[in-house]
């Protein structure tokens, strides 16, 4: 009997001791975004160098830019190398990119000019900006307020001071959604969030 309450103290001990250390090894978030600012680091310094990859036409954004854009498709291809489905996706996130700094009309394509290298045809366009939106049906809230909603996704990536937001149509849906809860409490229709934009079209 007294060996086996040794036996069953000693397992607690063990387990308790083996639930310490597991408690000990969680990585902190701090330690995560200190790895991941490390992975992004080496993967912005690779793709800056990487041969793999050409621009042609570009002309709102540097290379060096591009290429930072595209970090983490470039590293990919030469880790695993080049594809048609790879060098798809380079087009794709790259027209993504765009987009997000209002280039509504970009085209991206890419040529395969040998087995590990592809040049990506950049078609810019005009850029949009965002000057007013108009909110029809509104009685109640202040337009700088519904504003601030739904530009709330673009404001993110951009100083609160910025005057000057570009039209990112993705961005604006999502901004309606989120303004949304907020119109529902203070008993405002649907109707509200019917709008015209008015853009400024800037040249090619």
């Amino acid at each position: 009997m007294r060996y086996g309450l040794l036996f069953s103290v000693g397992s607690v001990a063990l387990a308790f001791e083996a639930a310490t250390q597991s408690a000990v090894d969680v990585t902190r978030p701090e330690q995560q975004q200190r790895e991941r600012r490390a992975v992004v680091k080496e993967q912005e310094k690779r793709a800056e160098h990487a041969s793999i990859i050409e621009f042609r036409g570009q002309q709102a954004f540097t290379e060096k830019e591009l290429r930072s854009a595209l970090k983490e498709e470039i590293t990919t291809i030469e880790d695993f190398g080049l594809s048609p489905a790879r060098a798809d996706d380079l087009a794709f996130f790259l027209e993504v990119f765009y987009r997000k700094h209002g280039f509504t009309k970009v085209n991206v394509h890419y040529v395969i000019e040998s087995g590990s290298r592809v040049r990506l045809d950049v078609t810019e366009g005009p850029r949009f900006m965002l000057r007013t939106i108009v909110f029809d049906g509104n009685a109640r809230e202040p337009a700088d307020k519904l504003f601030e909603y739904m530009v709330g996704p673009t404001r993110e990536r951009y100083s609160q001071f910025e005057k000057k937001l570009p039209f990112v149509a993705a961005d604006m849906e999502e901004g309606g959604h989120l303004g949304r809860p907020f119109m529902a409490r203070r008993r405002c229709g649907d109707r509200l969030w019917i709008w015209c934009s008015d853009l400024i079209r800037t040249p090619a």
